[in-house]
């Protein structure tokens, strides 16, 4: 006769189900924060000092340097593929995350596509334009950081709780902090270069160090 499991037993049985779960999911997962965490830091930081250096004629082709995140795209497709094949079975919360990310990314494309076309539109109505009023053609393009900033602050939050890893909650919380100050910060004179030191300490606290921070705890606990 099978051996018949006493309330605690079956209670610390339960609980180590929990954690288990809890591990497997975030399981992997530090590369993915790592990836794009250190892209856009590094971008952004770029960015920064070109804004800084080249001659205002030309500064803001530094921009064009946001291309550069098309290349993490393989290596997170990499880094998926083999998490997939060392995942025994997947959760629902897992499936429900993998959307949330996919819907963060195609907002994100959305909008990029929404301002290009606006500034199309914008170049095509006013041909010439008298330098007084240049702002016209890309001012809004300073909506983009704010916008950004906030979907992560939305993914990253959601994550933290899904995975119960706080470091993750506490990342998405200072990105829509930082959503509000550049917000706030619209019309200071600098603001291109402010966005670029906003976004990468974004980069930092939501993603580079959560990611350590998830890849520390797999090593001793998952």
């Amino acid at each position: 006769m099978e051996n018949q499991l006493s309330e605690k037993e079956s209670l610390d049985l339960i609980g180590q189900m929990i954690s288990t779960a809890k591990n497997n999911l975030q399981k992997g997962m530090g590369y993915i924060f790592l990836l794009w965490g250190y892209m856009v830091a590094g971008i952004s930081l770029a960015i920064f000092i070109l804004l800084e250096f080249l001659p205002y004629e030309t500064r803001y082709t530094a921009f064009y340097l946001w291309f550069l995140m098309i290349f993490g795209y393989p290596l997170h497709i990499w880094i998926l593929k083999r998490m997939d094949r060392e995942r025994l079975v997947m959760t629902y919360v897992e499936k429900l995350m993998k959307w949330v990310w996919i819907a963060f990314s195609l907002s994100i494309l959305f909008v990029v596509v929404g301002l290009l076309v606006a500034t199309i539109h914008i170049v095509m109505a006013y041909p010439e334009i008298e330098p007084k009023f240049e702002y016209i053609r890309w001012f809004h393009w300073l909506f983009m950081t704010p916008f950004m900033l906030c979907l992560y602050g939305f993914a990253l939050f959601v994550s933290g709780k899904a995975y119960a890893f706080k470091p993750l909650v506490a990342g998405g919380i200072f990105c829509w902090a930082a959503t509000l100050v550049l917000l706030f910060s619209l019309h200071f004179s600098q603001i291109l270069m402010v966005q670029q030191v906003v976004l990468c300490l974004s980069a930092i606290a939501g993603f580079i160090i959560p990611g350590h921070l998830l890849n520390r705890k797999e090593r001793f606990h998952v």
